[in-house]
């Protein structure tokens, strides 16, 4: 065979080997430009589905119209058409889904034949138990005390706290030793333990509270509460410093210490007394939390938060 023959038989060769692999080039492109372009419209879905699903959890028990409302307000803000959007509340509002879709569009891909589809997007926010919470008050009641939620109470009363006033609480510091004196538990007082308290958490609980610091610290709170504006144990800002957490605790086998197994809430409404004679006076309320950790389930307390579950 002549060698011209034989350079022209190599060359075609490498004209088909070009070919071939040039269209595979096409084509993995085409896949990396398309999944680019649908990877981002799917982590966008994902964000309007996270908003949508926790503007909703701040309306549950206000009718699943409202819940409705407040999702697709938010989704439509995050660029998602409320035909793209479901809403599912649950029958007795203790939670809510929000899925949300987009059609995946493929450019290049198509001129390998590949079909356009759908891709969705779910998110759910439920109300948990609250169990683990930051800036507690440091007062406690013991778990075999029952709460009345009709009327309004003495926090110091007998009923409570016990004739030795028990419930003034102390708390560990960063390498576990024990925060004392007056002026801590003033300030913990003004504006709740900063550290984070959880359930099965061992704390100090004394008796012959000194009433001082206790008024100091609710009159800062009324004063700070006063800045806020009007309102009641039935209608309060949220924040407001006049809503006290309360841990719930039981005796252990360790003098002076307990343990902590769930939390209360405590509105205060009025001051009076002076002294030892200091009266603390205010509803306890079942409300919605910021919570640091929680679980599914209820409270026997009512405290109530939310958490994006998915």
């Amino acid at each position: 065979m002549r060698a011209g023959n034989i350079l022209k038989k190599e060359q075609g060769s490498v004209v088909v080997i070009l070919a071939l692999a040039m269209t595979a080039l096409l084509g993995m492109g085409a896949l990396v430009a398309d999944v680019g372009v649908n990877y981002v419209k799917e982590a966008h879905l994902m964000v309007a589905a996270d908003a949508g699903a926790l503007a909703g959890a701040t309306k549950l028990g206000q009718g699943k119209e409202a819940i409705t409302t407040a999702v697709l307000e938010i989704v439509q803000k995050n660029g998602v058409l409320a035909e793209m959007v479901t809403v599912e509340v649950d029958e007795e509002q203790n939670g809510v889904t929000v899925k949300t879709r987009a059609p995946i569009r493929l450019f290049f891909a198509k001129l390998f034949a590949a079909e356009n589809g759908v891709m969705e997007q779910r998110a759910r926010v439920a109300k948990t138990r609250p169990t683990a919470i930051f800036d507690v008050f440091p007062l406690g009641v013991e778990e075999s005390v029952t709460l009345d939620y009709l009327k309004e109470v003495n926090l110091f009363s007998s009923e409570l706290l016990g004739g030795g006033k028990w419930g003034a609480l102390t708390f560990k510091d960063e390498n576990g030793n024990y925060m004392t004196g007056a002026n801590i538990f003033r300030e913990f007082l003004k504006h709740g333990y900063p550290g984070l308290i959880e359930i099965g958490d061992l704390v100090q609980a004394k008796g012959g509270v000194n009433m001082g610091p206790i008024r100091d610290g609710i009159k800062y709170r009324q004063d700070e509460a006063e800045k806020l504006g009007p309102s009641s144990y039935d209608n309060y800002p949220d924040g407001s410093p006049l809503v006290l957490i309360l841990p719930i605790y039981t005796i252990t086998n360790v003098k002076d210490e307990v343990e902590v197994v769930d939390f209360a809430a405590f509105y205060v409404t009025k001051l009076q007394g002076q002294g030892e004679n200091t009266e603390v006076w205010g509803h306890f309320i079942k409300p919605h939390v910021n919570a640091a950790a929680s679980v599914e389930g209820e409270s026997q307390y009512g405290l109530t938060t939310t958490k994006l579950i998915q």
